[in-house]
């Protein structure tokens, strides 16, 4: 099988894709048949002056490892680098995880490689940029839909590696897949309490627990990411002059209850998920 679909999938979703040279050609076998899609990685630090250092790397391969490495590396900007519409050597052996078999990894998944040093790569511990999260999570709900496959068959390498990768540092994945199923429209109207959901929130205003009245006690930035556990649904939260969300309960930075303040181009989330 040759994806050669993943370009227009990939604009059609809104983003920005660079094919990189013979991409639709090049290949590192010829038994692919993907179910689902695996995030990594590259260990390579990136910034907004050199934001795809790996870029070479993930085309030609390495002296122990024949390229392609990945069918699209994401870059700091979270731009897709398309690299190859066939069999990749991004996964190796794959232990089961979730929906997915245990088997051959460059036979069964999609490899994002995306593009930062994560714990520790090059010298330096630096963290997935915001636009590469967002990119990378559009691009997985696309090509999902395109397979005809859920979020739970998006995965991290450490979740399949049988070789103890790492990859992808400071990434929750299970909020991942909660963000990629809301990207394919299938978020819970109704969450249960506890269920992870990531939200772009800005002058987030914290009450104490377990009051759910009263002055704020504190303020985090605008533009802020947090992650957020679902907290009594149903309770109302005034949010620009109407009560359409619900509180939650944050667990990191601090512990309290919030109000949630969604930023322009944020994530677009249906449901009462903050």
């Amino acid at each position: 099988m040759r994806i050669s679909w993943l370009g227009d999938v990939l604009r059609g979703a809104g983003l920005s894709v660079v094919e990189e040279g013979d991409w639709l050609n090049r290949s590192a076998g010829s038994t692919f048949e993907p179910i689902g899609v695996l995030w990594h990685h590259t260990a390579a630090p990136s910034s907004s002056a050199n934001p795809a250092p790996a870029l070479n790397v993930c085309i030609n391969g390495r002296s122990d490892l024949p390229g392609p490495l990945c069918h699209a590396l994401v870059d700091y900007f979270g731009v897709f680098h398309l690299i190859s519409a066939n069999r990749a050597n991004h996964a190796g052996n794959a232990r089961a995880s979730g929906p997915i078999p245990a088997g051959s990894g460059n036979t069964m998944l999609v490899g994002w490689e995306i593009d930062y040093a994560g714990d520790g790569g090059g010298g330096q511990v630096q963290e997935m940029t915001q636009a590469q999260y967002d990119a990378s999570v559009t691009a997985t709900a696309a090509v999902l839909n395109q397979l005809g496959r859920d979020a739970s068959y998006a995965r991290g390498h450490r979740e399949t590696s049988t070789t103890g990768k790492i990859d992808p540092s400071f990434i929750d994945l299970d909020s991942m897949r909660a963000d990629v199923a809301a990207a394919m429209g299938g978020g819970n109207p109704n969450p249960p309490a506890g269920t992870p959901l990531k939200v772009t929130v800005g002058n987030l205003n914290v009450r104490p627990t377990p009051a759910t009245t009263g002055a704020p006690v504190g303020t985090l930035a605008n533009g802020t990411t947090v992650y957020v556990q679902c907290q009594a649904v149903g309770e109302a939260v005034t949010i620009g002059g109407n009560t359409s969300h619900n509180w939650a309960k944050i667990t990191s930075p601090v512990a309290g209850y919030i109000t949630c303040h969604y930023v322009t181009g944020g994530p677009n989330l249906s449901v009462p998920s903050c």
